[in-house]
């Protein structure tokens, strides 16, 4: 009986504490909860539901349970509710459709690594990059790593030598203009197709390759129908942190600045689960017997950076060239 009567306490304050929580967010993603992005939506609602117990309760919904990343912009731009609202952190080619300037992000060979993304990340020129996205109604809150991306593809050989090895070859990328120019100016045939689909792709041949983060290839088990995993570096797989401007501003001036000071941690920390990831997994992959991990040598590595610079050139003047100035002299190139 007592039994009975603690857990129906224990009950009702639950739903006490939810029907008192003034505010509800709604964190929706399309990864597992063990990558980098998971664990830092997993913490973000941690936190935010201690700190703000009674004022902002926090629901996470991964793998793509409540909305993919195309989806869930617009359930963002187009939600009127103030009291609940969307938080993502969709992979940054998705906002090309609002802000053509994020296309910085996805340029190859811009970043020597993730220090450098970090530096940009950090600088006032994100704000500049981010800035137009408000007109479209959408809020960006902070910059979170997934890692620099890896090629990998099912062939008799890895990939290394350009064009050849990308001759004839089918890869699938996010929905991005500039991947897409960066597939062809490799010598291969690019597929967008969602993040969801891409095992399933691999598996049946639909493409032959894809470019990813660690956390992404491991969690989602690419390497399990791929052969070939080539350690370029070539460019950044990262997420913007984005809500609703009105339902943001829409906020107490208490409430939003105790939720920036809690994405500044999480940021953080998603950092240090990148790194621990980009370790840990490629370890694993290796160790697994499936996909044999192959790093480019220095010349052989030139030559994708001698392959690509014309994407750069290209897109400069939809990314803005005295914007790709500032980004280059931030970054000390």
């Amino acid at each position: 009986m007592k039994l009975l009567m603690k857990v129906l306490v224990l009950s009702l304050l639950a739903i006490f504490a939810n029907v008192q929580a003034e505010y509800v967010i709604k964190f929706s993603h399309v990864v597992a909860p063990k990558t980098p992005k998971g664990q830092a939506a997993d913490l973000f609602a941690k936190l935010v539901n201690e700190r703000l117990a009674g004022k902002v309760k926090v629901e996470v919904f991964p793998n793509s349970q409540l909305f993919n990343d195309n989806k869930v912009m617009e359930a963002i731009r187009m939600s009127s509710s103030t009291k609940t609202g969307i938080i993502a952190a969709p992979s940054l080619s998705k906002f090309v459709k609002f802000s053509r300037t994020i296309q910085a992000f996805d340029l190859p060979f811009l970043f020597n690594g993730i220090d450098d993304v970090h530096k940009l990340a950090d600088s006032p020129v994100a704000s500049d990059i981010t800035k137009p996205l408000e007109r479209k109604g959408l809020k960006a809150l902070g910059f979170w790593d997934s890692g620099m991306k890896a090629f990998s593809i099912k062939a008799e050989s890895a990939l290394r030598k350009i064009p050849d090895d990308f001759k004839g070859k089918k890869f699938r990328i996010q929905t991005s203009n500039v991947h897409e120019a960066m597939i062809h100016a490799l010598g291969g045939n690019p597929q967008k197709l969602p993040f969801k689909e891409v095992y399933t792709a691999l598996g049946q041949g639909v493409v032959d390759g894809q470019e990813n983060s660690w956390s992404n290839i491991y969690s989602k088990k690419f390497h399990e129908v791929q052969d070939w995993i080539t350690v370029t570096n070539h460019a950044y797989l990262g997420y913007l942190l984005i809500v609703s401007n009105d339902f943001w501003n829409g906020l107490p001036s208490e409430i939003r600045i105790e939720l920036e000071k809690i994405i500044k941690e999480v940021t953080i920390k998603n950092r240090e689960f990148a790194a621990a990831a980009d370790a840990a997994d490629r370890q694993a992959i290796e160790k697994s017997g499936f996909a044999k991990v192959v790093e480019l040598t220095e010349e052989e590595r030139k030559t994708w950076v001698e392959a690509t610079k014309q994407v750069e050139e290209k897109f400069a003047k939809q990314i803005g060239k005295n914007l790709l100035i500032k980004i280059h002299q931030t970054l000390g190139h």
